[in-house]
């Protein structure tokens, strides 16, 4: 009885203390059990969260307004702009800006949300919201929004920050994002390392670096550019005093639940045919989304 006992107290200890045994606690090694998966997870920003970003620039031309004089638009990360006449072009053109009492970015290297509209022969272009630029550098790679996702891993690289691509649908989880490329003044460093842990996150221009450390290897954003908002957000949706507007489906195949007038490229995708029988309402977070039922999920599946 005796020698049974000892050797099932040694199969027990080898169990609790292998190392197989222990790392089966992590998953992946580097995040603390204590964290739930659905913490882990990637969860992507919807495209009204993403969408309508443009980058803008001056029309110095000399000729007489509104044929010159207004600006030149464009949608980051895009190679078509559909313009107030309804045709693509690298860029548009709009006799003016209606900054709907929104704060003028400091520069042309800020970026601008909002919506072409049609007003007269040229357009013009509504703000919704504005972002400044830190600092004076020029963007370099793409235009992400970055949020810090209050995870904090025991081994290195952690999967600290999301990035979601600017008007599009690509979302995923990182290992941070390094902002001394920008060449900001530590204030705004410290400001933008704030402003990435509320709803809004802040906007970055740059590319990847692969890091490695224990845990594995992952990415991490290295900004050539950032932009934090300034402002509130224009027309009162969802913020502030008075009611939110209704949510509606927009953009040009109905793929975006928003409160405004979203603009989007006609490029025809399966997973838009989902969103067509989806709800579009205001969700927990406060803003507008496509509820995520077990039918929409099912047929997102099925389309990608």
């Amino acid at each position: 009885m005796i020698l049974r006992f000892s050797l099932l107290a040694v199969i027990l200890a080898s169990l609790t203390f292998s190392p197989a045994a222990t790392n089966k606690h992590l998953d992946p090694p580097n995040v603390p059990a204590s964290v739930p998966d659905s913490v882990v997870s990637i969860v992507p920003d919807s495209l009204a969260s993403t969408s309508s970003f443009y980058s803008f620039r001056r029309d110095l031309r000399r000729c007489a307004s509104p044929r010159c004089g207004g600006y030149f638009v464009k949608l980051v990360n895009q190679p078509r702009t559909r313009c107030a006449d309804n045709r693509s072009a690298s860029e548009c053109y709009v006799a003016d800006i209606d900054w709907r009492g929104q704060p003028e970015p400091d520069s042309e290297r800020g970026l601008l949300r909002g919506t072409i509209r049609r007003k007269g022969q040229f357009g013009e272009f509504r703000v919704s919201e504005v972002w400044q630029a830190a600092s004076a550098n020029q963007p370099a790679g793409k235009f992400f929004r970055v949020r810090d996702r209050g995870l904090r891993c025991i081994a290195a690289p952690c999967p600290t920050h999301s990035e979601a691509t600017l008007n599009a649908t690509a979302s995923r989880n990182i290992a941070g994002v390094d902002l001394s490329g920008a060449g900001a003044p530590e204030n705004l460093v410290s400001d933008a390392n704030q402003a990435m842990t509320s709803r809004d996150g802040i906007l970055v221009s740059g590319n990847h670096s692969i890091v490695s450390g224990p845990a594995g290897r992952m990415q991490m954003l290295k900004a050539a550019q950032f932009y934090v908002r300034g402002g509130g957000s224009a027309g009162g949706g969802g913020g502030g005093g008075g009611s939110p507007k209704p949510c509606m489906k927009t953009g040009c195949s109905g793929q975006v639940c928003s409160d405004e007038e979203v603009i989007t490229t006609c490029e025809f995708k399966q997973e838009y045919e989902c969103y067509k029988k989806a709800t579009c309402e205001r969700q927990k977070n406060g803003q507008c989304g496509f509820t995520q039922t077990p039918e929409l999920l099912k047929c997102l599946r099925g389309a990608r």
